[in-house]
């Protein structure tokens, strides 16, 4: 018997209210679903990312969510944190291309790839707040500017300072409000998702074959230029390798759930 999502070994999950929540007690990893909050959310700053840089601090589940999302959305990230237990996380998990120990390291790993307008991410193994002032000191420049890290007068300095230089300060926790001068990502996804009349779905697989099975057809049924869902569809597969059980979450209209 075929499931209610169109492919054998499918079942799904319904995030309906409100619209960026996912029921904890029903969706046993939230990875996927915060990777497409944040990944929709640049997507709304910046339709093209490539040969842009984002700056963040803290390698939480948030922020390895980010450093993921940024990759899809084919900007060249750098993450610092110095918790052991979240350095094996991005080890273990791959949400990071590269594992550096010095500012030095992580510039020459990303100054190609900016150049070349092609997505990298990096993870950087350093006091927070040290390569913070190195970063001011040596006049990097990023477009985005976050962090999952508790509030700090030397980040608003810092991140004042990135604002002054173009950056975009934004908070993506959708747990914690936005630290002063940062906008929130809510504020930029609410009237989007609203506008499509998406909501956030998550069906979970029996098998990665039913899963790849999943992706062929959802994307069948994209318009031609949906261009966001398309990236998402055909870029996430990369990262999620080793999800289990295997998932995928989308936003959907009403319509479009009821088709899968």
């Amino acid at each position: 018997m075929r499931s209610m999502c169109g492919v054998a070994g499918c079942h799904i999950e319904r995030h309906l209210s409100p619209i960026l929540r996912y029921d904890l007690l029903r969706v046993t990893d939230p990875v996927q679903p915060r990777i497409l909050h944040i990944y929709t959310a640049l997507a709304q700053i910046r339709s093209d990312w490539g040969g842009s840089f984002i700056l963040s601090l803290g390698l939480d589940s948030w922020g390895a969510a980010l450093s993921i999302a940024a990759d899809i959305a084919g900007a060249v990230s750098l993450s610092v944190d110095n918790n052991p237990n979240h350095l094996r996380e991005i080890v273990r998990s791959g949400a990071a291309d590269f594992v550096v120990t010095t500012l030095d390291e992580a510039i020459r790993a990303m100054k190609n790839e900016v150049r070349k307008q092609a997505p990298l991410s990096v993870a950087l193994n350093a006091d927070p707040f040290a390569v913070l002032e190195e970063s001011v000191a040596r006049g990097l420049a990023p477009q985005l500017f976050s962090s999952s890290l508790p509030e700090d007068p030397r980040i608003m300095q810092s991140a004042q300072h990135f604002q002054a230089l173009g950056a975009k300060l934004l908070h993506f926790r959708e747990d914690q409000s936005a630290p002063s001068g940062f906008l929130h990502s809510e504020t930029i996804l609410d009237p989007f998702l609203r506008q499509n009349d998406w909501q956030s779905h998550t069906f979970r697989f029996d098998t990665p074959l039913a899963l790849r099975e999943f992706d062929t057809r959802a994307l069948s049924l994209l318009p031609e230029e949906d261009a966001l869902r398309y990236r998402w569809l055909t870029s996430v597969p990369r990262f999620l390798q080793r999800q289990r059980p295997p998932q995928r979450t989308l936003w959907l209209t009403e319509q479009e759930a009821k088709a899968l």
